[in-house]
């Protein structure tokens, strides 16, 4: 049997294989023209050099199947020999991956998708499908940009005060009501000023002020 690979679910290791490698087909090749062990002595030869020829992922081998039945057929019927079988082989192995499977699949694909993008902008016009599609990719991205303003958006107070005899920090009231408060109030109010057509580099410059001032005066924490 031909292992070509494996792979790891839970605490099993599953092996997959092929149930006819390809020296049972040059096997078949010598028996039809007569030569049966030139088959299967060349038959062997490139299953040793296909033995890694696997399916990693993405990668897909060369075709072992067709090629080594044709350097079969060829070795046996002009009796050069395992090398002749060896050096037509794998070059036909690549060129039928790379040329032919590869060119047509590229150009049946092409016309595919072209079709299917075509029919499926016209649907999307008659349903009104793409702006629905639209509006749930800007729902989407504002959800985005909301969970951004936590992560990237960081403003803190240092202000503490006493509550009969305890000093109460002011920042952590606020994290056990509301986590991240402050960030969020300072967005909203950039939105605000935004709308009320404030340009974005007096906001920035304002933010800049606000910051150092506050910070200062000992309102904001220094990050």
């Amino acid at each position: 049997m031909h292992w070509s690979h494996y792979g790891v679910h839970g605490r099993a290791v599953i092996w997959h294989y092929n149930a006819w490698p390809s020296v049972v087909y040059e096997l078949f090749v010598g028996l039809i023209l007569g030569d049966v062990q030139q088959g299967v002595i060349v038959g062997a030869a490139l299953e040793s050099m296909f033995m890694g020829a696997i399916m990693v992922g993405a990668a897909v081998p060369p075709e072992v199947y067709a090629s080594g039945v044709l350097g079969c057929a060829f070795a046996v019927i002009t009796g050069t020999g395992t090398a002749t079988a060896v050096a037509l082989a794998l070059p036909v192995s690549v060129f039928l991956l790379y040329s032919v499977i590869n060119f047509a699949t590229r150009i049946v694909a092409a016309h595919l998708g072209y079709d299917l993008g075509t029919k499926f902008l016209q649907q999307s016009e008659e349903n009104n499908l793409m702006s629905r599609m639209t509006h749930a990719a800007g729902v989407l991205g504002m959800t985005v940009i909301g969970a951004m303003i936590a992560a990237q958006v960081s403003l803190s107070t240092a202000l503490t005060f006493d509550v009969g005899g305890s000093q109460i920090v002011l920042q952590d009231l606020f994290d056990s009501i509301f986590p991240g408060l402050l960030p969020l109030l300072a967005t909203f109010a950039c939105v605000v000023l935004y709308k009320k057509g404030v340009k974005t580099i007096w906001i920035i410059l304002g933010i800049f002020a606000i910051c150092i001032v506050g910070t200062g005066l000992g309102v904001f924490a220094a990050a």
